[in-house]
């Protein structure tokens, strides 16, 4: 049984193996060719002076192929895993586009012949943008795909990142993974007051604190996360104060990036055989195993210690600072009753 569920998954890498190498194979070939059109073909036909370069450029593609595939593959481009592709990754594909340019310009002025700098340096760049486009287009994609979905949700809140930092960003690329959040991000505040004007991972910044009143109006904020680690305590203490007083919901994420490694209670309960008691708020609630628990308590708890007794063992949780919002605050209440739909938060 086990070797059947794992044929399915090993094909599927295999087919997406092969057919980024057949989508590779393209690539470098049209790359050099398209660098040989800009060069050459004007005013709708190729110019006179093509005729020596373009059977040089047939002669050497073959052999380009090759050598592009084996350095691809050297440099481990079939083996990642594409759908969470990082700097890590893209430092990987940087080098093997070196390597290959190395590779073109030294193999046609050995054995087929010289061609135009230009030739180079714009088949090289062509490439390069074409190999990162093919391995990143999953995740642009689907984060594309999952911004217009919310913004044409009816039940999507805007929502107002206060800080431009480190932890603003790990905060959005959690947001962004998690499907079921209809919360919207519509802009954020630097409240050093340095960056207005310009854009956070395509997001508006406006400029610092005192800006957050005409924000909110402008973009009809319904709820507000304060994503800053640095942040001094009195500022954070006076972007509440002008939150409360428009009647925004506030949420501190300044601990997020500490926190997101921790231990997920329903992750742990998947695994749990036998009773297990969970214990909230110094009040333990006891359950036969570790999928009853998990039903029993949907909501997002990080585990804070686990202690064995004589009936299984029992886990002390708290809330995950990730659970975005209260339910029952004034403007979640306010926007359901107007909307007449549920927001969920993530």
């Amino acid at each position: 049984m086990e070797n059947k569920k794992k044929v399915k998954p090993d094909l599927w890498k295999w087919i997406v193996r092969v057919s980024l190498v057949l989508v590779d194979v393209f690539i470098v070939n049209f790359s050099y060719f398209m660098a040989i059109v800009v060069r050459f073909y004007i005013a709708g036909s190729f110019r006179p002076d093509v005729n020596p370069y373009l059977p040089m450029y047939y002669r050497f593609t073959p052999w380009y192929t090759i050598a592009s595939i084996v350095v691809f593959a050297f440099c481990r481009l079939y083996n990642g895993m594409w759908r969470y592709a990082g700097i890590r990754d893209l430092n990987r594909i940087i080098i093997a586009n070196i390597i290959t340019c190395v590779i073109h310009v030294a193999g046609t002025l050995l054995f087929i012949g010289r061609m135009p700098i230009s030739y180079y340096m714009i088949g090289a760049s062509i490439q390069f943008l074409l190999i990162s486009a093919v391995r990143y287009s999953y995740q642009i994609l689907k984060r594309e795909a999952t911004q217009i979905s919310r913004s044409r949700s009816v039940k999507s809140a805007n929502l107002m990142i206060i800080g431009v930092g480190q932890s603003a960003k790990l905060f959005l690329q959690q947001m962004f993974r998690d499907q079921e959040n209809t919360v919207h991000p519509a802009c954020m505040i630097d409240y050093k007051d340095r960056e207005g004007g310009s854009r956070f991972n395509g997001i508006p910044v406006v400029g610092g604190l005192q800006a957050i009143p005409d924000a909110v109006k402008k973009y009809q904020i319904q709820s507000v996360v304060i994503a800053d680690s640095f942040m001094p305590e009195d500022v954070r203490k006076e972007a509440r104060r002008i939150c409360s007083e428009l009647n925004l919901g506030v949420q501190d994420f300044s601990g997020y990036a500490q926190v997101s490694s921790e231990i997920n209670l329903n992750q742990l309960m998947r695994v749990t055989d036998g009773p297990v008691g969970i214990e909230i708020d110094g009040k333990v609630q006891k359950f036969e195993n570790g999928e009853q628990a998990a039903m029993a308590l949907p909501e997002r708890y990080i585990v804070k210690e686990i202690i064995a007794d004589g009936n299984g063992f029992r886990v002390k949780v708290r809330k995950d600072l990730l659970q975005m919002n209260n339910i029952d605050e004034a403007w979640v209440k306010n926007y359901e009753q107007v909307s007449g739909e549920e927001i969920s938060f993530f």
